[in-house]
């Protein structure tokens, strides 16, 4: 069974065409944009977007069986007006997934789509982007996103979804560091299960990011597993959290966009 697979504009040729496969993970990005800039992203944009009747007859056709499925992984996928029929097309497939069917999303789009829909398609895990509960701090790291959007439409996604798992992915810089403890304590009083704290990596060889700022954002092995003890130890038992290391980010994302470049599944 191959492991996750990241289906975008870049790696579409390549998995579209495989042959029939069971996976264990699909990550999906209808699109290939994003409404942010945020100060550590090394991903260039287009306006490409993956055509939804070949993605169809991708889940239908080719995929035999799925554990997990995300929307979102790179890019902004509310952005695209498609999203509730992309996660029908896979409820409606045998990529419907076993355990986990997840959206990834900053947040700021949010209330502009069904979220009926997306409960009724078995939605059953949403992640925000959220970097810090300071309004500066979250502006200085994400362009400018309004903080206060995010909060309103995570609150108005719990209720209308409050079945449906509501988790937080934190990018974590010098910036944020010492406001992970405040963000977490906001979480739990939101309704947020689970954690994920991911130390931000930087590739010298980005010609997107801003180097010098890059590297005064940096935070070292050092201070990444202190701040991991720390909230283990003061939130480990309310919450579900997660901390990935740098070096361990780029290395399972080396490996997913070479197992997505595949040109068929052996």
């Amino acid at each position: 069974m191959p492991d996750a697979v990241q289906l975008n504009v870049q790696t579409a040729a390549a998995i579209l065409g495989g042959a029939p496969a069971a996976y264990q993970m699909i990550k999906l990005d209808p699109n290939n944009t994003c409404n942010l800039h945020c100060v550590y992203c090394h991903i260039p944009r287009s306006d490409e977007v993956i055509d939804l009747e070949v993605f169809r007859r991708f889940v239908s056709e080719r995929v035999l069986g799925l554990e997990r499925f995300q929307i979102g992984c790179i890019m902004e996928p509310t952005l695209d007006r498609r999203l509730s029929d992309f996660m029908e097309a896979v409820a409606e497939s045998p990529a419907r997934p076993r355990s986990v069917f997840r959206l990834q999303t900053n947040g700021l789009l949010l209330h502009r789509h069904d979220h009926a829909r997306m409960a009724a398609a078995g939605l059953n895990l949403l992640t925000v982007s959220v970097d810090s509960v300071s309004a500066e701090t979250h502006r200085q790291l994400r362009d400018g996103a309004s903080l206060n959007r995010i909060r309103r439409n995570i609150a108005a996604f719990r209720e209308h979804c409050p079945a449906i798992g509501i988790q937080t992915m934190t990018t974590v810089t010098t910036a944020n560091i010492d406001q992970v403890d405040d963000l977490i304590r906001w979480g739990l009083d939101s309704g947020v299960t689970r954690f994920e704290l991911r130390q931000m990596f930087h590739r010298p060889d980005s010609d997107i990011v801003d180097h010098a700022a890059m590297r005064r954002l940096a935070v070292s092995d050092d201070a990444f597993a202190a701040m991991r003890e720390r909230v283990l130890a003061a939130f480990g038992d309310a919450a579900a959290i997660f901390c990935y290391g740098a070096d361990n980010l780029l290395a399972r994302a080396t490996t997913v966009r070479a197992n997505s470049l595949a040109t068929a599944h052996d």
